[in-house]
């Protein structure tokens, strides 16, 4: 940390451009307010201002000096949480002392100071910059977040080197009003010493969940996101906030209607209460009794573990192309076989809904031949590559099917724009079925709905599937033309949008009439406010981010199926 936040000045009318982030929500809730910006240490400015040193004993000396401090600090940290009986954070300052005593640890940035006979500042911040590379390799997410405990103790040592004042109450110690806190990173240490009094929400741009940060937001419990690529560089101080930490999105600038909506979301929705996890899944019901199924988007195991935890009726999507993307190779039939039944086993007899390969665009796996398109975004992704590419699709559909035999699988298409698309889909599934020896009818198959030429037909696909699970997501991009990778349209892409949700409402009203299953499986399902309004569209499952099942739950329960087609027509009739 290092810079004080700068005082609360407000941008002119040309800069008031309305934008839209998104972040990992760590502490649910929603908060209105200005934002403060609070600057950190400049890595890469350190790693280009260096210069070459003569005196190495000095530079190790200023070194062993910048320990003790640092230890000193963390000492009264360690005291001052004890006066407040802040045990989850005194557990991460002892973690810190003990790194700052991890003779291995230190002898690293030793032996880099004498390699490259330049200034200890410049040597710590290389440090800090191979260690992140190091921990960014590892494949386990629990594992990479340890490095955010080596990082802000590394973090400490090169403040004291630069005499730089560490994190206090003072960025608010010149602002009258309430504020939402952004910064690049918050470190455990600097958000033990945070003074939250006039903070009202917080917004950290690089970060875990799993983070011992994040662990600490949650305690203090005001709205929270970690993850939010851009927020240091696009937010300012003095500019209009609406953070969103169910979903996880941030306005900035936000409009009239955007003040509307979140005005009315914060007062019906539960604010900032503990959402504990469950290990048991449990049926949910509307307070009139109406069956709404929750389940969980995934991509590993690891996140069938956490579906399972925050308990998930089984897995509504789960993206075999993040899989594949993972491997250096083509995985074999019986690894990825392997795979699926990893998942099933730990969500035991809960249905898993795999989504074949959704590949091109952008997701390319490296071992894998793709074509050279002017706009992959509307080129051979899907189902499109699938069957461009038979020996593939086999293999993949070889492994899926074999999942069958022994649990409850249901098989979704992607990109389906066409009958034809199903169709000779299906041939290929039930030529594998045959080599598999599994029987057509333990088959649940179904289609994604994101093209706008499928929404508008849903007659022709009922009479070969079960269901079908609507991708928002895609699904707003066809329909206004509006690349969802483009944070400049993001406005264009607002799931609220009357005609977005007329669209949802149909497919729902003609599943309904032919007996399917229709679900959400769109990140805007993960937001408790738009959750109850595809309920009130008439979506019989949702399926979202692990850890925002308890909020949509507890918004969906205190809600009567009347109540949600209520508030539906309330928002129809927004611009």
């Amino acid at each position: 940390m290092g810079k004080r936040g700068k005082s609360m000045s407000i941008p002119s009318e040309r800069e008031r451009i309305r934008g839209e982030l998104r972040g990992e929500p760590v502490s649910p809730g929603i908060a209105v307010a200005n934002a403060l910006l609070f600057e950190t240490v400049a890595l890469d400015v350190l790693e280009i201002d260096s210069y070459l040193v003569n005196d190495i004993p000095n530079e190790f000396n200023k070194l062993e000096n910048a320990l003790e401090k640092s230890r000193e600090q963390l000492r009264k940290i360690y005291r001052q949480l004890n006066e407040k009986s802040s045990g989850n954070a005194q557990d991460i300052v002892k973690i810190q002392l003990q790194l700052l005593d991890d003779v291995s640890l230190l002898n690293e940035s030793r032996e880099l100071l004498l390699s490259c006979r330049l200034n200890i500042e410049h040597v710590i911040a290389r440090q800090i910059r191979i260690l992140e590379t190091r921990f960014a390799s590892m494949d386990d997410e629990v594992l990479r977040s340890r490095f955010f405990d080596i990082q802000d103790t590394y973090q400490r040592i090169l403040r004291n080197l630069l005499n730089i004042d560490h994190m206090k109450s003072d960025p608010l110690k010149r602002i009258e009003t309430d504020v939402i806190f952004i910064a690049n990173r918050l470190l455990p240490s600097d958000i033990a010493l945070l003074d939250f009094k006039k903070i009202t929400g917080i917004i950290i741009e690089e970060g875990s969940a799993l983070s011992h940060a994040a662990g600490m937001l949650k305690s203090i419990k005001i709205p929270a996101i970690i993850g939010a690529p851009g927020a240091a560089s696009l937010i300012h101080t003095g500019d209009s906030l609406i953070l969103d930490a169910y979903s996880g999105t941030v306005l900035i600038w936000p409009n009239e209607d955007d003040k509307l909506v979140y005005t009315k979301k914060r007062r019906e929705l539960p604010s900032n209460t503990p959402l504990p996890k469950t290990t048991r899944p449990q049926k949910l019901f509307t307070a009139d009794g109406r069956r709404v199924r929750l389940e969980a988007n995934i991509s590993s195991v690891r996140e069938a573990r956490e579906a399972d935890a925050y308990g998930a009726e089984g897995v509504g999507l789960l993206r075999t192309e993040l899989y594949y993307m993972s491997q250096d190779h083509k995985p074999p039939v019986e690894e990825e076989l392997e795979f699926y039944r990893s998942i099933s086993c730990i969500m035991k007899e809960k249905p898993v809904a795999i989504r074949l390969l959704d590949l091109g665009a952008d997701k390319l796996p490296s071992f894998l031949n793709f074509y050279e398109e002017e706009n992959p975004q509307l080129g051979i992704r899907g189902v499109r590559y699938l069957l461009r590419n038979p020996e593939l699709l086999r293999q993949h559909l070889s492994a899926i099917i074999g999942a069958c035999k022994t649990a409850d699988i249901k098989i979704i298409l992607p990109f389906v724009a066409l009958p034809d698309d199903l169709h000779s889909t299906l041939d290929f599934i039930y030529e594998v079925c045959k080599e598999r020896n599994v029987s057509k009818q333990r088959l649940n198959v179904g289609i994604m709905v994101e093209i706008p030429s499928a929404a508008f037909s849903m007659r022709s696909f009922f009479p070969k599937i079960s269901f079908v699970s609507i991708g928002t997501n895609d699904l707003a991009q066809y329909l206004f033309a509006a690349s969802r990778e483009d944070s400049g349209l993001q406005e264009y892409c607002r799931i609220m949008r009357p005609v977005m949700l007329r669209l949802i409402k149909r497919i729902a009203r003609e599943a309904q009439a032919c007996k399917k299953a229709v679900s959400v499986c769109g990140e805007a399902a993960s937001d408790p406010y738009i959750a109850t309004l595809f309920v009130g569209c008439g979506v019989t499952s949702l399926s979202m981010r692990p850890s925002s099942i308890p909020a949509v739950r507890e918004a969906i329960s205190r809600m009567s199926f009347i109540d949600t087609r209520r508030r539906l027509r309330e928002a129809l009739l927004l611009d």
